[in-house]
């Protein structure tokens, strides 16, 4: 069987971002019981990884981009056209050859791209983005902004509405995101299909590096900044009262300037920037703090960080699709001082600390194996076939 996969990122095993690595881990998984064939944008960065996808995809096609450096509506034009053109670019390419399925990622994606109800069509969410919008008008602040975020969050809706209706499934990240978009159109088939989560159990006798805390995520995201901004100025204060040497580490790609401030200014905490293996600060860490309060789909970066037995302080956002046991695989706290009181019990409590971690980890593997997920996307290709 023959599956076209159109993707705004061009999936490779060192991409940076969760929705990249969910689509190189499912195209790996499929391409051994299906001819793949890719339709991607990529970064001048990223031609190199072409010849690995090979090793995965009978075709490859690519539609070269490079980020804007700085964020602004000429920024934000080219961003728009270049998701336009790659859905001018997959309706030739299913005009030129014969597929038997077609799998878009991202709603953003399908814009463009051309209802054929000869073909099974799958979109696959991953974020749904009237959710975010939705928050992002109710945090903000001032007469003009909230006007802004609002136009913004109903233009959302509309857009998400026409793209979803072009499809025959859509797959969903959480269960609330798939409520979510039911909500707009109740004729919506769609399947939850979550991130898949490697196990990555520290060895027998690891030692974590003490009273370290761990942010990570792509640090050219708003949401990431104000979430670093925010526990820097709210939550870190006051636990440096019980703990003076309480350290920081903030990792993740392209961190701004006011990220970088804060190192420079403050000997304990480490902005690392671009890191090649993510994995061994989730294994240094003592604590994982996550305080978001806008996100769409799963936060990937707690389950990454479950995984590998890091214990994790975050929002009820941050669970929100995760959907793990307060006070017993994770903790939530949307209150700042709720939220400190947390994160001291695990530096200062080694049998809570043990508790969290151990059970985080084992809910994170029941639910989210890659095994899981691939057999759901499977479920949901017969289903349209």
């Amino acid at each position: 069987m023959k599956v076209l996969i159109i993707s705004p990122f061009f999936p490779f095993s060192k991409v940076c971002h969760a929705g990249g690595q969910f689509t190189y881990e499912i195209i790996k998984a499929l391409s051994q019981r299906y001819e793949i064939h890719l339709l991607s944008r990529i970064e001048p960065h990223q031609v190199v990884f072409i010849d690995d996808m090979k090793e995965f995809c009978s075709h490859i096609e690519i539609l070269p981009f490079e980020t804007p450096k700085k964020k602004n509506i000429r920024s934000m034009i080219s961003i728009t056209a270049s998701y336009l053109c790659l859905g001018l670019r997959a309706n030739k390419l299913v005009k030129t050859k014969k597929f038997d399925l077609v799998q878009v990622e991202h709603v953003e994606t399908a814009l463009l791209v051309k209802n054929n109800r000869k073909l099974p069509m799958i979109l696959d969410a991953h974020d749904v983005i009237t959710k975010p919008a939705r928050r992002r008008y109710l945090a903000s602040k001032g007469i003009l902004r909230k006007a802004l975020d609002y136009l913004g969050w109903r233009l959302s809706a509309r857009v998400e509405k026409y793209i979803t209706r072009k499809f025959d499934l859509i797959f969903t990240r959480s269960r609330q995101d798939k409520e979510i978009l039911l909500k707009g159109n109740r004729n919506l088939t769609i399947d939850v299909v979550p991130h898949p989560i490697y196990d990555n159990r520290p060895a027998l006798g690891h030692k974590r590096e003490p009273k370290t805390l761990l942010f990570a995520g792509a640090m050219h995201r708003d949401v990431n900044v104000e979430s670093v901004l925010y526990f820097y100025k709210k939550i870190l204060p006051h636990i440096r009262k019980k703990i003076p040497d309480a350290k920081f580490y903030i990792v993740g790609n392209s961190p701004n300037e006011r990220v970088k401030k804060l190192s420079a200014e403050d000997k304990n905490v480490v902005v690392t920037g671009f890191v090649e293996n993510l994995e061994n600060y989730y294994l240094k860490a003592s604590v994982f703090v996550s305080p978001l309060f806008i996100g769409g789909g799963i936060i990937v970066k707690n389950l990454q960080a479950m995984a590998s037995g890091l214990p994790v302080v975050t929002t009820s956002i941050g669970n929100e699709g995760i959907e793990a046991v307060p006070d017993r695989d994770i903790f939530v706290a949307d209150d700042p001082g709720i939220f400190v009181e947390k994160v001291l019990l695990l530096l200062q409590d080694p049998s809570k600390w043990q508790d969290i971690s151990d059970n985080g980890r084992l809910f994170v593997l029941k639910n989210f194996s890659l095994q899981s997920v691939v057999k759901k996307i499977e479920q949901g290709y017969k289903s349209v076939l």
